[in-house]
């Protein structure tokens, strides 16, 4: 998954602590980010509002550009105007480019809610010193998301 030392360690530990957990995403290419980007949006043209709190370039972007609906022009769009940010302004926007966040298989019910399992995932994340965020939803879509601290062991605000 190419992470960063920090959520590689902390990934192992959950798994070993509990074997049932699958990571589905680790470290992204810019290529990787707007493609998982644009996957969201065509579900929720107003996903990266919602979930990016320094993304607001880019979703104007998508605001200005509505004959652009499905993911390969959306990742196509995206792709190119993260292209021309800064490394810190990437980095911002989501830790998945940083290799300090994974997402992981959700572990719910047929009622949205999570297993009991799942509740222990949740709560060993949350116990753990090195988080900095955990979301079950992202504007409104299952997705559980885990990042770590930036390597400064500050906590910065960026959101997936």
């Amino acid at each position: 998954m190419q992470l960063t030392p920090r959520m590689a360690a902390r990934a192992t530990e959950l798994q070993a602590a509990i074997p049932t957990v699958v990571y589905t995403s680790g470290r992204r290419t810019l290529q990787a980010q707007a493609h998982a980007m644009a996957v969201n949006t065509v579900m929720n043209r107003n996903f990266i509002r919602l979930t990016y709190l320094h993304a607001a370039e880019l979703q104007t972007l998508v605001d200005t550009h509505p004959d652009a609906t499905d993911v390969l022009s959306l990742q196509t769009l995206l792709a190119d105007a993260m292209s021309q940010l800064s490394t810190d302004d990437l980095n911002r926007i989501s830790r998945h480019l940083t290799g300090d966040a994974v997402d992981l298989l959700p572990m719910e019910d047929a009622n949205s809610q999570p297993t009991d399992v799942g509740n222990q995932v949740i709560a060993w994340i949350q116990a753990c010193p090195d988080t900095d965020k955990l979301l079950l939803r992202e504007a409104g879509l299952v997705k559980w998301h885990w990042q770590t601290k930036s390597p400064d062991n500050s906590t910065t605000s960026a959101n997936v």
